[in-house]
């Protein structure tokens, strides 16, 4: 005979799970979560010193009432009532298994041996089956919800690494072409960095979009897709290194003419080239963007390893073997690496977004980048000067990495010819002073 799920809570409707004040807050909380990780907020004014900018009151402008509203949640949203907030959370989440419902058996079947003049008899015993009225439904549902987004704003108050996955879209308000480009960055894998799109990555799409890179200058102001270029080969080829999820790397292919070189996108986790896939699939950027498998300690490792031949080449007696072995050898170093990297030195422009953040980075940055840059210049202008577009916040845990940065960039032959700084946030949060660094080879200047 079927039975009835019977509970002290089954008469309660399904809105009334929890009391009207805790799910108004939980609601409340959850838009400040969301303000916290949009774009708006990331874009919130900060002055020279890296103070939030206050929005005047006082005007009739629905737009102004917006950024007004926008900053108050910024300043609600200070960190330090997030282990509050947290606690609040986990009490909730205690009532709301107080008043669980009962959890659902699954239909199963056992058998029951019995002996009767010396032979077993199976006999098959069927557990009655569970019939939910229609409210119980309702409660169930609405009670799994709530444990959802109770457990999701748990997680993002623990941080970004345990938040899981999300999905944004950003908008680059150029004239005349505003653009949008939808990013998905997934759960962290190990702390992997190249499941998250940082800082640096946005702040140097902002500077493609709006055409500050001199190389990409002449291409962004008339980014018409009607215009057809006399020659191909007129356009900059771009590698961005360390793509990560992508953002700079498709914002430049989307401010580029759609018959200019491919942008090529690069990485060495196989998880992250998925995620890379994907967010090209999501753009629709498969004809624009090439993504490929680059490994930095492959590059280096060749480079070294040219290093030795060129060094037991030197140190033959026969110098006619010897001049000849030289002159192959340098056109090796001109030739593609393994893995099918990118063809050496043919890249006009290079992106790098936070690519260097741990020991050792500072070095297989500085040789790829020596490897895949172009040697060449076809003029003096400074649109024509292959350089090395890098963004990076200033960590107080990481000023020997970048120093160590300097080191190697200066002993291969590179300048910092920028030398820009600005205040942004991480995923809305944190602010930090960025450093904006291009990189050209010495003798171009």
């Amino acid at each position: 005979m079927p039975v009835s799920i019977t509970t002290t809570v089954t008469s309660v409707k399904a809105q009334q799970v929890l009391p009207a004040a805790s799910l108004a807050r939980l609601q409340m909380l959850e838009e400040r979560i969301a303000y916290r990780y949009s774009q708006d907020r990331i874009d919130q004014g900060l002055d020279e010193h890296g103070n939030e900018i206050e929005v005047q009151s006082g005007s009739d402008s629905d737009d102004n009432d917006d950024d007004m509203l926008s900053s108050a949640a910024a300043r609600r949203m200070d960190k330090a009532e997030d282990p509050i907030q947290f606690q609040w959370l986990l009490r909730t989440l205690a009532k709301l298994e107080e008043c669980a419902p009962p959890e659902e058996e699954e239909e199963d079947e056992e058998e029951e041996e019995e002996k009767d003049n010396g032979t077993k008899e199976a006999h098959t015993l069927k557990k009655p089956t569970l019939v939910m009225t229609k409210e119980e439904e309702e409660y169930r549902s609405a009670h799994e919800r709530l444990v959802n987004r109770v457990s999701a704003a748990m997680a993002h108050l623990c941080g970004r690494a345990a938040s899981g996955a999300v999905t944004r879209t950003w908008t680059f308000k150029t004239h005349p072409f505003p653009k949008e480009i939808q990013i998905h960055d997934p759960s962290f894998i190990g702390g992997d960095v190249g499941f998250k799109t940082f800082g640096s990555a946005y702040l140097l799409s902002k500077h493609i979009a709006h055409g500050h890179l001199p190389q990409l200058e002449p291409w962004v102001a008339d980014n018409s897709t009607t215009t057809v270029t006399s020659n191909k080969h007129d356009y900059p080829r771009i590698l961005e290194i360390g793509s990560g999820t992508g953002l700079t790397g498709f914002t430049a292919s989307m401010y580029t003419p759609p018959w200019a070189p491919k942008v090529v996108l690069s990485d060495y986790h196989p998880n992250v080239l998925s995620t890379l896939h994907e967010n090209c699939r999501r753009n629709k950027l498969e004809h624009r963007v090439d993504i490929q498998a680059l490994d930095w300690r492959h590059v280096l490792n060749a480079v070294e390893q040219e290093q030795q031949q060129q060094q037991q080449q030197q140190g033959e007696n026969d110098s006619n073997s010897n001049s000849n072995n030289n002159n192959s050898d340098t056109n090796n170093s001109n030739g593609s690496t393994t893995n099918q990297q990118p063809e050496s030195e043919s890249m006009d422009i290079i992106l790098g977004a936070e690519v260097v953040y741990d020991h050792g980075h500072a070095k297989l940055v500085a040789h790829v980048v020596d490897r895949f840059l172009k040697r060449e210049r076809r003029s003096t202008h400074p649109s024509d000067r292959p350089a090395f577009h890098l963004m990076f916040p200033i960590r107080p845990t990481h000023t020997d990495v970048i120093a160590e940065l300097d080191h190697w960039m200066d002993k291969l032959g590179f300048v910092d010819v920028r030398e820009h700084k600005e205040y942004g946030r991480e995923d809305g949060e944190t602010v930090f002073l960025y450093h904006w660094r291009e990189y050209v080879r010495r003798e171009h200047l």
